[in-house]
């Protein structure tokens, strides 16, 4: 019987493996006695050669006879297993590992123990990578490389112990197969190492443990122990797992409430499927009563089974039956049939149908659904009522509201607003939590934990059901996935309701409504969106409340000023001569892939009342309309005019961005058909862009020209518009690609409405007082809601941009030092000291004097402010050619600025203004009077008034 060890235990090793199995210790709790299972190499092959069990405290060989069951394998290896009692599911891989594979972030050691009786490797990597499943239950155990005990300076195979474990009633009475494998995260490869098979036998008895050591000592062997890691996987399932799409769960934990066809179709599908939901409901409760109802009869026709066959055995005329125990043994038989039937089937209706969850859900839907109009504890009913009342009024308003010349009031218009966005999301919720109530909730959940319970022999495995700790092992892959969705997405809506409370202007409510997480409006032309088509799994959840704006990678894009990009947009507006008829009306207005589209129907959106509008060949500005203001005009290439009221200047705003992007989107070969007389072929392929009249200082500040040395170039751009007259905040957020909207240095969005003048950068109110601590030779802070701004200042606004900023400003910052809305005074004091004053985050330039001159020649205003404050010297001297002969003066780099201008025309009426003289000046360059400049350096009359009107400021002194 020397041999019967190489006959009992199969173990296999895969060609080059790093690793390799020495010994195999299965102990009990206490690791009192141990399964010692030896390997060896015989004849080059490795196998066991010694299976023994032993007292881990005198490592005495204990001399019990070693137990083997026959091989089930359909073709074995080795024709016996091993049998040892569930009890000793502590295992100790005692194993040689060579140096070379430590030392890696990417690689794992990963311990695969599983039922199946499965030797194909391709198919278990499957099982490992989620990609298919039998009907199998599975333990997955993970330990890094970088864990393990390794001496790199040893390259020769070292030994370690691996502690692990598996579950005893998944493995009980059952072969358990385990592998090892390598895994690699940077490609997501398995490597099989080795593996081996062993029985677990709960017919053979647990021993009699002899006593802990009193001294509390521990045997160790003679190489180091590493545990496996906890995050243990109990996986069962009879199919593979078809992760669900992000498109997918955007679609049902979608919530949104801006009015039109989506919020209104949402209300009718509601309103449809909530009386069949309660109908199904009451089914499922009425089985489920049945269900306990025919239990209870087959169990008393068991019962009566009993009694009739033991009146049977009590009749004298064969005494036999008594004598061969016949009314035992047939109690005993007939009861192995039911008494697994009784106890699963009794579980299923008293704990997994909890008969208090589900009287809960009949009584909330009863509640709700009465069709009593009278009832006063019909809530949905209520909320229904004043959603619509809401609606008819605040409309009803709203058209008065936006026909008055005079006191437009933000306050009221924001008041009312809210009102209504609260009304709607009450009612949209209430439907919503009927549908998704806490208890039908939890019923699901007990349904999920169900459907993933194992057995204990014939009957289910209760314990770790009712075990709440325990039972959270159940609710695996998808299950698991839906239930934290759903948690999360009744967070979401909570966090929602308070941010549309607490908005403080009508255009932040608009952006909640628009931008929030719940809602998914999501432009197809922003490239930087989260793609849907991705699987979501445990690790990658978040994806489904992320902000529309996030990318799939870890940087993200603010959520508003993505609208600069915007070629698409949809909303209620108000048009001349609406729906077919005179006057205003409003209508679903929706812009899409270059094509504007009014809808009469605007709860529908379905039924278009024109053909669509090419914006490429339209030309699109901002009017007042008689009394009303924040309108928009559209004249088509066919002489149509089209006008629309938004109901504010923003609303307005984002419209005519939107639309001057649309028209950079060109569908070529649909113009040629749709406007042939408007379209000329462009044999380059070039963008064609809608004429934005009295915007394009807005969309293109002050774009230079060519600017020679000898002469001055003015550059000519148009005034600003009455729209933005004074209303500096509305004029930073229009610009394009800037990220105006939020704070530069903490990303608020919350009181943005500060701007240092010689930095071009706008922030918030908690951001500035620590701009005004560093000091105005620093920073110069002004309010664009408090101060007013002239000439070079008022023009400088519209270059005022965040993102281009701190491109350079914060392009050396770590990302985890970035300041954020909620960090102190003190982090912010600080982190706006190594900014803006100590320069911690500015990259190094090369030849950055010349490159400040070359900008400055060409009036590039960020590449001027970008050189500026990344160092260049702004007191530096420069050689210019005078007039038209070959001799050079030297003169200071802002006497040479003078030079530069940028000519406004107002009105027929050009006025000159120097704004890069005055950044030079806003940034601290010394020129103290008049006296100081060079003569005859050929500056213009404008060029003289403008510095002694600066030069006398700085002196203190009042103009006249």
């Amino acid at each position: 019987m020397d041999n019967i060890p190489s006959l009992s235990f199969p173990y296999v090793q895969s060609p080059g493996s790093h690793i390799s199995l020495n010994k195999l210790f299965l102990t009990n709790d206490n690791d009192t006695i141990r399964y010692s299972i030896i390997l060896g190499h015989v004849q080059d092959i490795k196998q066991c050669i010694s299976i023994s069990k032993i007292n881990t405290k005198t490592k005495e060989p204990i001399g019990d006879l070693m137990s083997y069951i026959q091989n089930p394998s359909t073709t074995p290896m080795v024709p016996l297993l091993i049998r040892f009692p569930p009890s000793y599911n502590r295992l100790k891989l005692n194993i040689s590992i060579k140096p070379v594979l430590a030392g890696s972030n990417d690689k794992s050691l990963v311990i695969l123990k599983t039922l199946a009786d499965n030797d194909d490797i391709n198919h278990l990597k499957e099982v490992l990578q989620g990609q298919s499943y039998e009907s199998m239950r599975i333990e997955v155990s993970k330990l890094n490389y970088n864990n393990l005990p390794i001496d790199q300076s040893h390259q020769e195979h070292q030994r370690i112990i691996i502690n692990d474990n598996f579950n005893k009633s998944i493995f009980q009475d059952n072969m358990m197969n385990t592998l090892l494998w390598e895994f690699d995260s940077a490609t997501n490869e398995y490597t099989h190492l080795c593996s081996f098979k062993v029985w677990v036998d709960a017919s053979i008895p647990n021993d009699n443990e002899p006593p802990v050591n009193v001294d509390g000592q521990k045997t160790k062997e003679d190489v180091e122990e590493v545990n496996t890691q906890s995050d243990k996987n109990l996986l069962r399932s009879t199919k593979k797992i078809r992760y669900a799409k992000l498109a997918d769960y955007r679609k049902v934990f979608s919530f949104n409430i801006e009015d039109g066809p989506e919020f209104r179709e949402a209300l009718q599908t509601y309103e449809a499927e909530l009386p069949a939901f309660k109908r199904i409901c009451g089914e499922f409760i009425e089985q489920r009563r049945n269900l306990e109802f025919y239990m209870k009869k087959i169990l008393i026709c068991k019962k009566r089974i009993i009694e009739v066959m033991n009146d049977l055995v009590n009749l004298q005329f064969n005494s036999l039956l008594s004598q061969f125990n016949f009314k035992n043994d047939f109690k005993a038989a007939i009861n192995s049939i039911f008494d697994p039937f009784e106890k699963n089937l009794l579980f299923f209706t008293r704990d997994v149908c909890d008969s208090k969850i589900l009287d809960k859900i009949s009584s909330t839907l009863s509640t709700n659904l009465t069709g009593n109009e009278a009832s006063s504890s019909n809530e949905l009913l209520y909320n229904k009522k004043h959603f619509e009342n809401t609606s008819k009024d605040y409309y009803s308003w709203l058209n008065k509201y936006l026909s008055n010349e005079k006191e437009r009031p933000e306050s009221k218009l924001l008041s009312k607003r809210k009102i209504f966005e609260l009304s709607k999301f009450h009612y949209l919720n209430h439907f919503n939590q009927l549908l998704n109530n806490q208890y039908f909730n939890q019923l699901l959940e007990n349904l999920f934990k169900f459907i993933n319970l194992h057995y204990h022999g014939k009957y289910l495995h209760t314990e770790i059901f009712l075990d709440i700790k325990l039972s959270r092992n159940l609710l695996l892959g998808n299950y698991e996935i839906y239930l934290t969705a759903l948690s999360k997405f009744n967070s979401e809506k909570f966090q929602f309701r308070q941010m549309i409370e607490a908005c403080q202007s009508n255009e932040e409510l608009t952006n909640v409504i628009r931008y929030n997480k719940l809602n998914r409006y999501m432009p197809k032309d922003n490239v930087d969106v989260v793609d849907d088509n991705q699987y979501i799994s445990k690790d990658n959840l978040d994806l489904i409340f992320a902000k529309t704006s996030q990318v799939s990678t870890i940087t993200a894009v603010p959520m508003v000023s993505r609208d600069d990009q915007n070629s698409e947009m949809e909303g209620i507006l108000y048009t001349l001569g609406g729906q077919g008829k005179q006057g205003w009306h409003k209508e679903w207005v929706v812009l899409k892939n270059g094509q504007l589209t009014e809808y009469s129907d605007w709860r529908k959106g379905k039924v278009p009342i024109n053909k669509p509008i090419e914006i490429a060949l339209s030309s699109v500005k901002p009017i007042n309309y008689e009394k009303r203001q924040y309108c928009f005009e559209i004249f088509t290439s066919l002489g149509n005019k089209h006008v629309f009221q938004a109901i504010n200047e923003d609303e307005r705003n984002k419209w005519i961005k939107a639309l001057y992007n649309a028209g950079q989107l060109v569908d070529i070969n649909r113009l040629k058909v749709t406007n042939k007389t408007s379209y000329k072929e462009n044999k380059d392929n070039q963008k064609l862009g809608s004429l934005v009249t009295d915007l394009a200082s807005i969309n293109k500040p002050g774009i230079p020209g060519k600017t020679s040395e000898a002469s001055v170039s003015p550059i000519s751009i148009q005034s600003k518009t009455s729209i933005f007259d004074r209303d500096y905040l509305s004029l930073l957020r229009a610009i394009p690609n800037s990220d105006n909207n939020m704070c530069v240095d903490c990303g608020s969005t919350e009181s943005v409405e500060w701007v240092s003048v010689n930095f071009l950068v706008v922030f918030c109110v908690r951001c500035s007082s620590s701009h005004r601590h560093l000091g105005s030779h620093i920073s110069r802070i002004r309010s664009l809601k408090l101060d007013n701004f002239e000439n070079e200042n008022e023009l400088l606004l519209k270059y005022i941009n965040n993102k281009s900023v701190n491109a350079y400003l914060e392009q050396q910052l770590e990302q985890d030092e970035k300041l954020q809305p909620e960090s102190s005074n003190e982090e912010r004091l600080q982190f706006i000291r190594n900014k803006y004053l100590l320069k911690n985050y500015i990259p190094s330039i090369d030849g950055i004097n010349d490159l400040l001159v070359r900008s400055i020649q060409r009036i590039e205003v960020h590449e001027v402010i970008k050189y500026i404050t990344c160092g260049a010297d702004i007191n530096m001297q420069v050689s210019i050619n005078i007039g038209s002969t070959q001799d050079f003066k030297t003169i200071s780099l802002f006497e040479y600025s003078l030079r530069k201008f940028i000519e406004i025309d107002n009105n027929s009426d050009p006025k000159r203004l120097f704004i890069i003289s005055e950044l030079l000046l806003l940034n601290g360059c010394k020129i103290d009077s008049l006296s100081n400049l060079s003569p005859d350096i050929g500056l213009t009359f404008e060029a003289n008034e403008y510095w002694k009107t600066r030069s006398l400021k700085l002196n203190g002194l009042r103009t006249s």
